[in-house]
């Protein structure tokens, strides 16, 4: 997915939209709308094509039951030009959006032209944004905890390793993580936000052990253990998973490490977050 401000949609993006659209863009530019009304605003702008069908005919309502677009070849054509410009996936052949990416491309657009009501009463007021950063996996190397523990109890905690005792009083930080948070903690109001394991104890307390020896400062009076993520309210939350709420978490989700499409490393996390911050 592209990540491009409205600003330069507008500049290098122009052979893709009607004059109409263009127009419109220029007048919600103007307009500092919340956040999720104006991602509303902008992908109605954006994608109309995604709700042709509702303008259908009987005989294209049809059609489209058969897995038939109605409309022009030309008209196909440009659309799904457009949406592979803007990292979007195309329609499918009966002209329907097939998945979420052009409302997440909606969001970060919102996002990176930062001109919207929340964020700007958020800065008039002198305060941040808030980010939350998980532990395992994201700023804690779990494997390396692993790899310090006994086969005999690599053996008996088999299936559920995060259940021995002491394991993450061992882990290293990943590569990068902590000269990361220590970034994040300066340009951003960031917590860590994190699960213990509901059966090993000693993970509660090695936790903030792990973040009293790494992070003394940047961290102090910051770690968060909750097994329901979605309940903090925020603004960015980066984890390696989407369990335990993240999924439903009302920010954006950097989902980290090798099962995240954009954000593998903290080098790529943390280049996106530079972006936000910059005024």
């Amino acid at each position: 997915m592209e990540y491009l401000s409205l600003g330069k949609i507008l500049k290098e993006y122009r052979e893709h939209l009607t004059e109409h659209e263009q127009e419109e863009l220029q007048e919600l530019r103007k307009q500092p709308l919340a956040f999720q009304e104006q991602a509303t605003a902008l992908h109605r702008i954006l994608f109309k094509e995604e709700e042709d069908f509702m303008l259908d005919s009987s005989a294209d309502a049809k059609d489209r039951a058969r897995g038939i677009n109605p409309m022009s070849a030309e008209y196909i054509e440009r659309v799904n030009a457009k949406r592979a410009a803007f990292g979007v996936k195309p329609l499918s052949k009966a002209g329907y959006s097939t998945d979420a990416s052009s409302r997440l491309f909606s969001e970060e657009v919102v996002r990176q032209t930062k001109n919207y009501k929340e964020l700007l009463e958020l800065k008039r007021s002198g305060k941040k944004q808030v980010v939350y950063v998980d532990m395992d996996n994201t700023l804690v190397n779990f494997q390396s905890g692993i790899d310090q523990c006994s086969a005999e109890d690599q053996a008996q905690y088999r299936g559920e390793l995060d259940n021995i005792p002491g394991i993450f009083s061992l882990m290293q930080p990943n590569e990068g993580a902590i000269k990361a948070y220590t970034w994040l903690s300066e340009h951003f109001d960031t917590y860590i936000l994190s699960t213990a394991p509901w059966g090993n104890p000693s993970a509660w307390r090695d936790k903030l052990l792990w973040v009293k020896k790494y992070l003394p400062e940047a961290a102090y009076k910051r770690l968060i253990l909750s097994h329901h993520k979605n309940l903090l309210q925020g603004d960015f939350i980066i984890d390696d998973r989407d369990k335990r709420g993240v999924s439903e978490f009302q920010g954006k989700h950097l989902h980290f490490g090798p099962d995240g499409e954009d954000f593998k490393t903290w080098k790529e996390v943390m280049s996106y977050m530079k972006a936000i911050a910059k005024s």
